[in-house]
């Protein structure tokens, strides 16, 4: 091998190495990883005397608040565009499904301390509505968000299996990211307490032995 064919090789390579330096710092594509809590179910009452309602008809708000950190492990900044939380319900009636999507960012704080008094924090502890977040190069956010899905007329019971997914910028279509069992009964409807689902993972690993 000539003295110019060595060399040749050792600019090949230097250029390989920096093009992938490059790319590493400067164009790594835009790519979400996110860590978040069990998502934390409320029934909120809504009677006569506070919707007006004529008929004298009760319904109910059915509501999701969840902790996020969003990360982007990329070099290009990128959007989250959504969030949603997809619930069916085996009940005794029907099965059912419902779909929460997120409605506000609150102040987390603000939020536990008012959480069984609706009309209080969204007075409180409303920080935004929902819109998607932008993160960039390596960027990371983290929120609070409370989900919604339509009203419930009348009281349900049965085993709700939820799914917690996200879409962002680049997907085609909802990453799944977490999934949980949450047991639904009338006594609910007129309590003021939330409810934790089950993550079978985690307790999972809690049961291995130490």
């Amino acid at each position: 091998m000539t003295t110019a064919e060595v060399a040749l090789i050792v600019s090949g390579l230097a250029l390989l190495v920096s093009i992938a330096s490059l790319w590493a710092n400067s164009l790594r594509p835009f790519k979400l990883s996110l860590l978040h809590d069990a998502p934390t179910f409320k029934l909120y009452k809504i009677n006569p005397n506070v919707s007006g309602a004529e008929d004298g008809q009760t319904w109910w708000i059915p509501s999701f608040d969840i902790g996020i950190s969003f990360y982007n492990t990329g070099r290009i900044p990128g959007e989250v565009l959504d969030i949603r939380i997809v619930a069916e319900l085996a009940g005794h009636r029907s099965n059912r499904k419902f779909v929460f999507y997120p409605m506000w960012i609150v102040d987390c704080s603000r939020f536990e301390q008012d959480r069984t008094e609706r009309f209080k924090w969204i007075k409180s502890a409303i920080l935004r509505d929902w819109y998607p977040i932008m993160l960039g190069a390596q960027g990371e956010k983290d929120v609070h968000v409370v989900l919604e899905s339509d009203r419930w007329d009348h009281k349900e019971s049965g085993e709700m299996k939820l799914t917690f997914e996200v879409i962002a910028a680049g997907m085609r279509e909802w990453s799944r990211c977490e999934t949980y069992t949450l047991p639904i009964s009338e006594d609910m409807f007129e309590s003021t307490s939330s409810y934790t689902p089950y993550d079978e993972k985690i307790e999972t690993l809690r049961k291995l032995e130490a």
